[in-house]
């Protein structure tokens, strides 16, 4: 099939005429059924663009699919990282107790927040991990395992959606996606909730647990 190669990424572009290139883009590889490959380091062209993504990462694949699988089911730290946007919070945890298909962790920056999740992996008391929550996944309080409060910096409203900017007792910055809430940028804390569901564990590597 003849292969179209693009090396200038659309960020370089205004917002706005980025949209307009996406979408020809788009309606030209549907013209003319053939294979393009397209070379960019913004996820968000990626993700529209797309029917089968490459990750790389120094010349190295770290992981082939569909844009929602890899979203769904990212193998790593760094495709995690990488796939959505905003992209996956990470917090420092550390495990406390480890059964044959499940394991229970603390978060380092406040270790009364205890999340017990499914993981098949044999993980030894003291092992340090990471847990991954996409800024929409958090959830009200007390509607999830666990419950995490932390402080509130700003909130971006964008209509029906607001962007929580927040940190934790330890610091760590994270964003949390919320329905929109006229009153969260005023308070100086927020306490939502953790499901284990809906989180995502990695090793000290970036390696994915499951």
């Amino acid at each position: 099939p003849q292969v179209f190669l693009f090396d200038e990424p659309l960020s370089n572009l205004d917002a706005e005429l980025r949209v307009q290139m996406r979408v020809e883009i788009s309606r030209l590889h549907k013209q003319l059924g053939t294979t393009m490959i397209y070379v960019t380091h913004d996820q968000t062209e990626a993700m529209t663009l797309a029917d089968k993504i490459v990750v790389l990462r120094a010349g190295n694949i770290e992981q082939v699919g569909a844009p929602l699988d890899l979203y769904d089911d990212p193998a790593n730290r760094f495709v995690a990282g990488f796939v959505g946007s905003p992209k996956m919070n990470f917090l420092d945890a550390t495990i406390i107790g480890s059964g044959a298909e499940n394991v229970t962790l603390a978060l380092d920056s406040d270790s009364a927040v205890r999340l017990n999740l499914p993981i098949r992996h044999r993980l030894n008391d003291g092992t340090r991990v990471s847990l991954g929550v996409r800024p929409e996944h958090f959830c009200d309080a007390g509607q999830g395992d666990a419950d995490l409060t932390v402080h509130v910096d700003v909130a971006e409203h964008l209509g029906n959606t607001s962007y929580v900017y927040v940190r934790t007792e330890g610091g760590e910055q994270l964003i949390i996606e919320r329905p929109e809430s006229r009153d969260v940028g005023n308070r100086d804390r927020l306490t939502v909730g953790l499901s284990a569901r809906k989180a995502f564990l990695f090793d000290s590597k970036g390696e994915r647990l499951r």
